[in-house]
């Protein structure tokens, strides 16, 4: 039976991402200082890692981040616009107090209860969901057998593993945090079982390039304690969108 490798890795830090504002599909920045740094440290880890493609968001910080994934060698990247981030209409380029300003008890609901939000213009948690499985999976079941990246983001991301591992959108933000580059693997079957094998994976990050408090855009958390631990991820499991008949 075929076995996909798929490695997941979320952008290194934006300027946006460093004040803590609400960056998503619709804000194109590049990566900072910090998180070109960041991306670099990919190249050790990843160019030990046999990889036939690149899939990326579109964004120019995810671009970035596949180069490093690419780390100098003849790999196709590959745009695929259903990887990218929300789309946050109104809010991109805000931080919290800005939102709550203009949407009273808006702003809230992204953090406590995002399965009930529609930002102003701007797409709700589940549309990002379902657009960005049917991507992952198209991914997927088109590179059967191959080993393939990732860039994408970090709502994005959670998404997809949250469909796959049957959380719900409540808990979107309580699964073990993903890390500016961190790289979570998968393998996948062509009959549909799967197993994440490692998840936000961040050992390849120097302490100092680390985010010490845990940033979800526009808010700052000290004490974080995800409800989803590592051992709620790990294991096999089945999802009949990577089946092929």
């Amino acid at each position: 039976m075929k076995k996909t490798l798929v490695y997941i890795v979320r952008h290194g830090e934006t300027f946006l991402n460093s004040v803590h504002r609400f960056i998503g599909s619709g804000t194109d920045h590049p990566l900072n200082d910090r998180g070109k740094a960041q991306a670099a440290t990919l190249r050790g880890p990843m160019s030990e890692k046999k990889i036939d493609r690149i899939y990326s968001s579109p964004n120019r910080r995810t671009l970035m981040t596949a180069e490093q994934i690419r780390a100098g060698r003849d790999i196709e990247i590959i745009e695929a616009p259903g990887l990218r981030e929300i789309y946050c209409g109104q809010w991109e380029g805000k931080n919290h107090d800005e939102i709550e300003a203009l949407w009273p008890g808006q702003a809230d609901l992204w953090q406590k209860e995002p399965e009930k939000l529609h930002m102003e213009d701007g797409e709700t948690f589940r549309e990002v969901q379902d657009r960005a499985i049917d991507a992952f999976s198209r991914i997927v079941k088109a590179e059967s057998g191959n080993s393939i990246a990732i860039a994408s983001h970090m709502l994005t991301i959670q998404l997809i593993m949250g469909r796959l591992l049957g959380i719900p959108i409540h808990d979107v933000w309580n699964q073990v945090r993903l890390e500016n580059t961190s790289i979570t693997t998968m393998e996948i079957y062509e009959n549909g079982d799967f197993e994440v094998t490692d998840w936000a994976n961040e050992d390849h990050l120097p302490a100092e390039l680390k985010n010490s408090q845990v940033k979800i855009a526009g808010f700052v958390t000290k004490d974080f304690k995800p409800k989803y631990d590592l051992s709620s991820v790990m294991g096999k499991r089945h999802f009949d969108g990577f089946r092929i008949d």
